[in-house]
């Protein structure tokens, strides 16, 4: 899992045709007035935020035991 601060753009209103969409890194999720919800992913900023994921992890030492 990512630990840094997710960066979200919401942007609502009032009435009765309210569309609510809430903007992420990787995905768009835009609530229409009749409840239904609409997924976008952006698939380019997922797979790059995966990608600086992996690469930061160090990987672990490997451990040289003796076999008797």
């Amino acid at each position: 899992m990512a630990t840094r601060k997710k960066k979200t753009e919401t942007i609502d209103a009032t009435g009765q045709d309210v569309v609510k969409i809430v903007k992420g890194n990787h995905l768009t999720v835009t609530t229409l007035p009749n409840g239904k919800t609409e997924l976008v992913w952006d698939d380019e900023a997922l797979l790059r935020e995966v990608t600086e994921a992996i690469a930061s992890v160090k990987p672990a030492k490997k451990s040289k035991a003796k076999s008797k």
